[in-house]
C-alpha cells in the first residue's frame, strides 16, 4: 500500500467526509431530542391543563361552601388517572393540606425523580377570592418510555449512517487511491529520458476517464519530447552542418542590439577576424578592423541604415587580428519594433579569394596571359572609344599591324619556351616605344596591334613605327640565345582607310602581308593599290582549290592524347596539312585563313570529317578501337546548316561509334553568338559526339553561359601550360580551369605538354588528358600507327 500524507487528496477528502459526519450527527442528535422532548412535555402539560380545567372550578366551589367530602370524592375520582400521581390542596382554613395519591412516594421523591409539578390557584367561583393553591403530580414514565424509545430509534438511525458514511469513506478512499498512484507515476516521469508510464485501469468510472486520459497524455508527451529531442538534434546537426557551410562559403554572422549594446559573432566571424573564440569584443573594436581608407564609408552606411532603419550592402577591407588585409562584403538589415527592439542584423563573406579570381579572370578576358598586353576583346573596347572621339573631335588614329618575322623558325628550332620568351621580350620592348595614349596588344601568335589615337598625318605614325621596327632591329639576348629580330608592320588610317575596326584591322593586315612581301623589317602604309598580297592570296587560293577538289596533296596529321591517370593513349587530334607543289610543307596558319575568307573551308572541313571517320574505321578493325579523335571546327563550318546532317550521314556510313568523334571550337567562337551556338552544340551532342573548348583561357568567356553549353572538354591553351612550371600566375590559372571545369562537369585536356614535370604536375592539379611534344608531334598517319604499336 503506497504511503498516504495527511496533505494528500484523499486523506483531505475522508477528515472532511468524516468531521462533516460527525457535526451533522451531533447536530441532528440535539436538535431532535430538544424537539422531541419539548414536544412531548407540550402534550403532557396540555393533559395536566385539562385535568386543571375540570377540577379546580369544582373543587374551589366546594371549599367554599365547606363540602370537603366532595372534594376528597372529586380528587379519588381524578386519582383514577395513573398518570396522575398526586393531589394537594392547601387553603387557609386547614392548616395542614390534604393530600390525595396513587403512590406511596413523597413530594421530595416525586421531584427527584423529574416527574411534572404543577400548582395553580383556587378562585372562589362567587367572590373570585383565593381559596388556596392545587398542587398535581404528573407522571413522566411515558415521557421516559417516549424518550427511550426516540433515543434507541435516532442511535439505530444514526448507527446506519455512521456505516454508511464508513462505507461511502472506504469506497471513496478505493477510488481516490488510484490518484496517488497516478502521483507517483507521475513523480517518475523523467523529461529527460521520456518512457511511457502506463497506470492500470481497474474502474470505469471518473477516475478510470482521468487515468485514461493521463496515460494518453503521458504517450503524447513521450512523443512530444522524443520529436522535440529529434528536432534538436536535427537543429544542432543543422547548426553543425551551418558552421561548415559558413566555413566553406567564409561567411559568418553576425547581430548587434543597439539598445542592450551587445554583439554577438558566429565562429565564422572570429574566424574571418582572426579573433580567439572567447574574446569579447564590442561594437566599436568590430568597426576598428576597417581599414582607415574605408572607415568613414562603412560608418556612413551603417549611420544611415541604423537611421531609416533599412537594408545595407556594402564592400570594404579589414585588417585581422593578425595583421593580414581581407576583402569583405556584408550585407545586413536594421530591425527595428516598438517594444525596445533594435537589432542589426548582417552577414558578412570573406571575399578576398573572389576578388583575386575576379582578378585572374578578368587578367584572362581582357590581356594576354603570356605578355600581359591587352588582348583583342580589350582592344576592341579601345578602338571603338577612340574611334567615338575621333568622329567627335574630328581628328585621325591609326592601328599598326605587327608581325614579327620568321618567329615560327624560332619556335621550331628553339622550341616554344624560346619563343614565348622572346615575345614577353618583344612585348616590353615595344611598351617602351609608345606614347601614354597608345595602346599595344596581342592578338595571337606573334602578332601584335597598336593603336595610335590623336594623330596629325602620316608622319606622326611613321615615327611610331620606325621606332618600333629600329628597336627590334638587330641583336637581343633572350633565354641565353642571341636572337635576330625583325618585324614587318602595316598601317591603316582613320577614316582614310576604313570608318570601324574590321576595315582598319583587315587593311593593317594587308599592309603588314605587303610590308613582308617586299622583304620584311619594314612599314607600309595601306593602299588601295596594293597588288602583291591579294596576288599572293588568290595564287594560294587557286591551288587550295586545285588540292581540295584532287585530295592529294591534303594530309591529316594526328597529335596523339593520352590519359593522365592510367597514362594510356585516349586518342588523338587531327590537323591539316598541305604538300604545296612550290611551298613545301605548309600549316594550317598559312592557308586555313584563305580558306576561310573564300568559303573554301566547308568542303575542306567536310573531307576532313570524312577523311578522320574512315581511318578511325580503319583502326577500329585493326584492333585500335576505342580512340577519341578531336577535329576542329572554323567559324564558317559552324555556320553551315548542313553540317549536322554531314556528320550524321557520315557516321552511319562509315559504322563507327558516334563516341569516338570530339569536335573543337575556339573560345572566342563559342561567344559570338550564345543563341546560335547553344542550338548548333545541343543538335551535335544530339549525334553522340563529344564538344571540347580549344585554347582555353586566351578568349573570354561567360560562365553563366558556358555552365549551360552541352560541353565535354576544355582544352588549356599551351601558352599557360608550358610556362606554369617557372610563373606562378600560370601555375593558378592552370589550377583554376582545371578546378573550374570538373566544378562544371568538364574534362580537361592540356596542349604545350613538353617535358616529365609538366606531365606531373599536371597530374598533380588532376588535369584529365595530356597534349604535347613530350609524348608526340603531330604525324602523318602511317607515323601514328607505329606509335601506337610501340607505345608503353
Amino acid at each position: 500500500m503506497k504511503k498516504l500524507y495527511l496533505t494528500s487528496l484523499v486523506s483531505k477528502t475522508l477528515f472532511v467526509l468524516f468531521t462533516s459526519s460527525a457535526i451533522f450527527i451531533t447536530i441532528i442528535l440535539y436538535s431532535a431530542n430538544y424537539f422531541f422532548s419539548n414536544g412531548y412535555i407540550s402534550i403532557v402539560k396540555e393533559d395536566i391543563a385539562s385535568i386543571e380545567a375540570n377540577i379546580n372550578p369544582t373543587i374551589a366551589l366546594n371549599l367554599s361552601y365547606g363540602f370537603n367530602d366532595a372534594v376528597r370524592e372529586i380528587a379519588k375520582q381524578q386519582l383514577k388517572n395513573k398518570k396522575l400521581l398526586l393531589l394537594k390542596i392547601d387553603t387557609e382554613k386547614t392548616k395542614k393540606p390534604q393530600i390525595f395519591s396513587n403512590t406511596n412516594k413523597t413530594i421530595q421523591e416525586l421531584k427527584k425523580e423529574k416527574n411534572f409539578f404543577s400548582v395553580t390557584d383556587l378562585i372562589d367561583p362567587a367572590t373570585s377570592r383565593k381559596l388556596g393553591t392545587l398542587t398535581l403530580v404528573y407522571s413522566n414514565s411515558s415521557y421516559k418510555q417516549f424518550m427511550n424509545n426516540f433515543t434507541r430509534w435516532f442511535m439505530t438511525g444514526g448507527a446506519i449512517f455512521v456505516l454508511s458514511i464508513i462505507v461511502v469513506g472506504f469506497l471513496l478512499y478505493g477510488t481516490l487511491k488510484h490518484l496517488i498512484d497516478l502521483a507517483h507515476s507521475l513523480e517518475r516521469f523523467d523529461p529527460k529520458n521520456p518512457q511511457i508510464v502506463i497506470n492500470k485501469v481497474e474502474t470505469k468510472d471518473e477516475i478510470g476517464i482521468i487515468t485514461k486520459s493521463i496515460n494518453i497524455l503521458l504517450k503524447n508527451l513521450v512523443s512530444y519530447l522524443d520529436d522535440i529531442k529529434k528536432l534538436n538534434e536535427r537543429v544542432l546537426e543543422q547548426e553543425a552542418h551551418l558552421k561548415q557551410a559558413q566555413r566553406i562559403a567564409n561567411i559568418g554572422s553576425w547581430e548587434y542590439d543597439l539598445i542592450e549594446k551587445e554583439l554577438r559573432l558566429s565562429d565564422e566571424i572570429y574566424r574571418i577576424f582572426n579573433l580567439k573564440r572567447k574574446k569579447n569584443i564590442t561594437w566599436g573594436d568590430f568597426l576598428a578592423f576597417v581599414i582607415q581608407r574605408d572607415y568613414e564609408y562603412v560608418k556612413q552606411e551603417l549611420h544611415n541604415a541604423i537611421r531609416n532603419s533599412s537594408t545595407f550592402d556594402i564592400k570594404y577591407t579589414i585588417e585581422t587580428a593578425k595583421g593580414m588585409r581581407r576583402d569583405i562584403h556584408t550585407r545586413g538589415k536594421v530591425r527595428r519594433k516598438k517594444n525596445d527592439f533594435f537589432k542589426v542584423t548582417a552577414v558578412s563573406m570573406d571575399i578576398t579569394r573572389e576578388n583575386q579570381n575576379k582578378k585572374i579572370i578578368e587578367q584572362l578576358a581582357y590581356y594576354d596571359p603570356l605578355t600581359a598586353l591587352p588582348n583583342r576583346t580589350l582592344l576592341k573596347d579601345r578602338v571603338h572609344k577612340a574611334l567615338q572621339n575621333a568622329k567627335r573631335e574630328n581628328h585621325k588614329l591609326a592601328l599598326l599591324f605587327l608581325d614579327l618575322d620568321h618567329f615560327k623558325l624560332i619556335n621550331d628550332t628553339l622550341g616554344h619556351d624560346t619563343g614565348d620568351k622572346l615575345l614577353i621580350y618583344v612585348a616590353n620592348l615595344l611598351k617602351k616605344q609608345l606614347r601614354e595614349s597608345d595602346t599595344v596588344s596581342r592578338i595571337g601568335g606573334d602578332e601584335f596591334v597598336i593603336l595610335a589615337p590623336h594623330i596629325r598625318d602620316k608622319e606622326d605614325i611613321a615615327e611610331i613605327a620606325n621606332k618600333c621596327i629600329e628597336a627590334l632591329r638587330g641583336q637581343h639576348s633572350v633565354d641565353n640565345h642571341q636572337l635576330y629580330i625583325t618585324t614587318s608592320l602595316g598601317i591603316a588610317i582613320y577614316p582614310d582607310d576604313g570608318e570601324d575596326l574590321e576595315a582598319l584591322m583587315t587593311n593593317a593586315d594587308t599592309a603588314m602581308y605587303d610590308a613582308k612581301n617586299a622583304g620584311r623589317n619594314n612599314f607600309k602604309f595601306f593602299s588601295k593599290n596594293m597588288t602583291n598580297f591579294i596576288s599572293y592570296q588568290m595564287h594560294i587560293e587557286q591551288d587550295l582549290r586545285l588540292a581540295i577538289k584532287n585530295k592529294n596533296e591534303l594530309e591529316i596529321y594526328f597529335q596523339p592524347k593520352v590519359d593522365a591517370e592510367t597514362n594510356a593513349i585516349s586518342g588523338a587530334e587531327a590537323l591539316i596539312r598541305w604538300n604545296h607543289p612550290k611551298e613545301g610543307l605548309m600549316f594550317p596558319d598559312d592557308f586555313i585563313e584563305i580558306a576561310e575568307t573564300t568559303g573554301l573551308i566547308i568542303e575542306m572541313g567536310n573531307w576532313i570529317i570524312e577523311d578522320v571517320i574512315t581511318k578511325i574505321a580503319k583502326w577500329n578493325e585493326n584492333g585500335f578501337s576505342g580512340l577519341k579523335v578531336a577535329i576542329n571546327l572554323s567559324v564558317k563550318q559552324f555556320q553551315d546548316t548542313n553540317l549536322i546532317d554531314y556528320i550524321d550521314k557520315t557516321i552511319q556510313k562509315y559504322g563507327i561509334d558516334s563516341h569516338q568523334l570530339e569536335f573543337e571550337i575556339t573560345e572566342t567562337l563559342s561567344m559570338a553568338n550564345i543563341d546560335a551556338t547553344l542550338r548548333i552544340l545541343s543538335d551535335l551532342r544530339a549525334l553522340g559526339v563529344s564538344i571540347a573548348i580549344d585554347d582555353f583561357g586566351t578568349g573570354y568567356s561567360s560562365l553563366a553561359y558556358l555552365k549551360k553549353f552541352p560541353v565535354d572538354t576544355l582544352k588549356i591553351d599551351k601558352s599557360f601550360v608550358m610556362d606554369m612550371l617557372d610563373d606562378d600566375e600560370d601555375s593558378v590559372i592552370v589550377q583554376t580551369i582545371i578546378s573550374m571545369a570538373h566544378s562544371l562537369g568538364f574534362q580537361t585536356v592540356a596542349e604545350g605538354v613538353e617535358t616529365k614535370a609538366h606531365v606531373k604536375k599536371l597530374h598533380e592539379l588532376g588535369c584529365d588528358q595530356l597534349q604535347g611534344y613530350y609524348f608526340s608531334k603531330a604525324v602523318c598517319e602511317a607515323e601514328f600507327v607505329t606509335f601506337l604499336e610501340n607505345y608503353q
